[in-house]
């Protein structure tokens, strides 16, 4: 028989091996159940710890309804509740989907009192368009938007009210980025807001600005307090905006319905490509205004009613400028205010084309145009208490042909100091005023060259149909009377 000796140091080393060793750590993805897809609630999701975890599987929440799968190798993103689910133990389950993000999954209820912060996670969290389902909205803190993201709901089935603030979608926080490829498309809004206010419902400041819809939107602030605007897009220095489309909305707005502008770069064309078309704006103070160095403007078949104001304002230095076939109805100052200063420096690149504008029934206001170039004022159909004045030396080589004008002012048409202009195969009155004392005159000594031909004229009691005081000049040829006669 064998004595086995066992030395004080192989006990050691015994010890030693037993303590250090552990048992191996389960990797958790073998263990992925790849059986047919689970049905589960939201709750359950992210109570779920066990180490066995399903593939995918299928929310069953009401309004949240949809294929999860597992994204085993994202450790990091926050659970949104609309597109990402996040467990107890820390697994992500990713939407499937093909199209539009619904905002009912990011829990943007009808019953919400504030579906502002809910809003915020859905716009964060989607890529390409987010839709708002059929509803009556209350929001009550600004959203900020973010580049490539469609905001869309059917249109007219979509209200959201404001009790608290005014704006509703304001720009990214950080002006440093772009903000490209945006579209707001079927919202409408109700303010009812009483606080002071500074910009309106679409609030855009700051950055850099491409390729920006705003369409079948409606908006009113009539209940609110404050004066403010539906859309404010200012261009900041340095920044750009291009490829701008405002169409088919419904908009009052106490203030301005759209106001874009470009005061912080001089010299510079930092606003391209702005069309405004096939909008329905009444009860502002302006309707449309688009001011400073801003190159190709479209401003075409709106409908606009009672802008106390303005109803179109070009201001500041614009040019290729077209207002084309809108339509004016009610009461303004003037419902076209227009400039077309090149360079902001009295240099003028081109001119104004006014075409096929006209008035529904006889409008309260007038046309007035500051440094509009070579304009082409052509085949337009005004009705109107005020007068088409023309002013300065800058609003010089253009040609006025083939409108009907008719005016309640004492003049139907005045050229101050507006050199080189032709007025022919018009039809110009102002036999509504109840004291003509020129339908046609032409202002001031720089007021040269001024061609008035082949119109026909019909005058207010007492006065002319045309003169040239203080200094003008101007050759009249083959004009008549309301009744065909020629005007010697």
């Amino acid at each position: 028989m064998k004595t086995i000796h066992i030395t004080i140091a192989s006990v050691i080393l015994l010890a030693v091996i037993l303590t250090n060793c552990k048992p191996v750590d389960i990797d958790p993805d073998t263990l992925i159940r790849q059986t047919a897809t689970d049905t589960i609630t939201l709750a359950q999701v992210r109570a779920f710890s066990r180490v066995d975890v399903p593939a995918n599987f299928y929310l069953t929440d009401a309004g949240k309804q949809g294929l999860f799968v597992l994204d085993r190798a994202d450790k990091t993103t926050e659970d949104n509740t609309g597109i990402v689910l996040v467990t107890a133990n820390g697994r992500r389950y990713k939407r499937q989907f093909t199209g539009a993000a619904n905002a009912g999954w990011f829990n943007i209820l009808p019953a919400d009192d504030d579906i502002g912060p809910e809003l915020q996670t859905a716009i964060n969290a989607t890529t390409g368009d987010l839709f708002i389902p059929d509803g009556q909205y209350v929001q009550q803190t600004p959203v900020r938007m973010r580049t490539n993201l469609g905001l869309r709901g059917t249109p007219g089935k979509v209200t959201i009210t404001l009790p608290k603030s005014y704006v509703s979608l304001f720009s990214p926080i950080d002006s440093g980025p772009s903000f490209d490829n945006v579209s707001i498309d079927g919202i409408n809004w109700v303010v009812t807001a009483t606080g002071e206010a500074t910009y309106g419902v679409i609030s855009i400041d700051g950055p850099t600005v491409n390729n920006l819809t705003i369409q079948n939107c409606r908006s009113s602030d009539a209940a609110a307090q404050a004066s403010a605007n539906f859309l404010t897009l200012k261009i900041q220095a340095g920044k750009m905006a291009k490829n701008v489309t405002i169409r088919q909305n419904d908009i009052q707005a106490k203030r301005m319905a759209f106001e874009l502008f470009n005061h912080d770069n001089y010299n510079v064309y930092a606003g391209q490509n702005i069309t405004v078309t096939g909008n329905t704006i009444h009860e502002c103070t302006f309707g449309i205004s688009l001011s400073g160095p801003l190159d190709g403007l479209m401003i075409s078949e709106n409908y606009i009613k009672n802008c106390s104001l303005y109803g179109v304002e070009i201001a500041g230095a614009s040019k290729n400028v077209n207002i084309l076939n809108n339509k004016f109805e009610g009461t303004f100052d003037k419902f076209i205010e227009g400039s077309n200063d090149g360079f902001g420096n009295g240099l003028v690149v081109g001119g104004l084309v006014i075409v096929g504008n006209q008035t529904v029934g006889s409008v309260t206001g007038g046309i007035q145009l500051f440094n509009a170039g070579a304009a082409q004022f052509n085949h337009n159909t005004l009705n109107m208490s005020g007068r088409l004045e023309l002013l300065t030396t800058s609003s010089a080589g253009g040609v006025y042909e083939s409108n009907i004008i008719v005016s309640g002012a004492t003049h139907a048409i005045i050229c101050d100091n507006a050199p080189n202009n032709t007025f022919r195969d018009n039809t110009i009155s102002n036999k509504p005023s109840t004291e003509n004392v020129a339908t046609f005159r032409a202002y001031g000594e720089k007021a040269t060259g001024v061609i008035v031909a082949n119109n026909r004229f019909s005058k207010g009691t007492g006065g002319v149909y045309f003169d040239a005081v203080s200094g003008a000049s101007y050759s009249v040829t083959a004009n008549i009377d309301e009744s065909g006669k020629p005007i010697q």
